[in-house]
């Protein structure tokens, strides 16, 4: 009986004895030493040092950056040449302008325009008051005088027009022109109709009454006094328009420029120096 249990016991021990070394945990690894620290004890001094990365290093913040050449410069614009002054001559004259109002432009016809809808031309402007400029002429172009409110001059060519030239210019008022055709169209139907009544009137056969009370056949008396009172009034709205006609018209001369002439202007109703 003693012998049975002392060999169960046995056999417990046999199989717990390796699950019992197990459990039980060894020592802990000695931490690395650092490089060229002494070996620790029980490390061997044969083994080999594995030498760590050495990590990128900034370059000091102190040391300034080699600068970049600056880029060369470009070289200078070549100035273009300048052209020689253009001398008046014949068909380029240099004009000088004198108007007795302001605005006065110097134009010329660039161009005509026929089509169904009617007729135009096109204009540029060659200067303005007092230009002092040349003007080229040379191809015949035709050349006229205008400004805001003014009438137009007559066309001219400068083709044979040379040296130094100035033009007097007498600007018409384009209201009192309009003003004028508007009293001439109407004193013009005045006088139609005053002239209607008096052959009316004249031929007309008129009773009266004379001073011993009999009745007389003669002319309308009431259309001939009509009739004269209105050809009155329609002759003197002709000639008023005839006149605003005639004195709103606009007048140039070309003359060639002196010393005189060319010093003196008259501008705005005024004589510049």
């Amino acid at each position: 009986m003693r012998s049975a249990c002392f060999a169960s016991i046995l056999v417990v021990l046999a199989f717990a004895s390796p699950a019992f070394a197990q459990a039980i945990p060894g020592p802990p690894d000695a931490p690395a030493a650092p490089p060229g620290a002494p070996p620790t004890p029980g490390q061997d001094p044969a083994s080999p040092k594995v030498p760590e990365a050495a990590e990128p290093t900034a370059p000091p913040s102190g040391m300034a950056k080699p600068e970049e050449p600056p880029p060369p410069a470009p070289p200078p614009a070549a100035e273009p040449a300048k052209e020689p002054a253009q001398a008046p001559g014949k068909g380029t004259p240099r004009i000088h302008i004198e108007a007795d109002r302001p605005g006065v432009k110097l134009l010329r016809i660039s161009g005509v325009v026929s089509d169904r809808a009617g007729e135009g031309i096109f204009v540029r402007t060659a200067c303005e008051a007092p230009c002092d400029r040349i003007v080229d002429g040379r191809k015949n172009q035709v050349f006229f005088f205008g400004a805001d409110g003014m009438v137009p001059s007559r066309g001219f060519l400068l083709s044979n027009v040379g040296g130094d030239v100035v033009a007097h210019v007498d600007g018409g008022s384009f209201f009192g022109r309009q003003l004028g055709f508007l009293f001439g169209g109407f004193g013009g139907a005045a006088v139609l109709g005053g002239v209607i009544m008096l052959g009316i009137g004249y031929s007309a056969d008129g009773a009266t009454l004379n001073n011993e009370g009999k009745v007389t056949q003669g002319e309308n008396r009431a259309l001939t006094t009509g009739g004269f009172f209105t050809l009155g009034a329609g002759a003197f709205m002709v000639a008023t328009g005839i006149t605003l006609v005639l004195l709103n018209k606009t007048d140039i001369k070309l003359v060639q420029a002196t010393p005189k002439s060319a010093g003196v202007r008259l501008q705005m109703g005024r004589i510049v120096f």
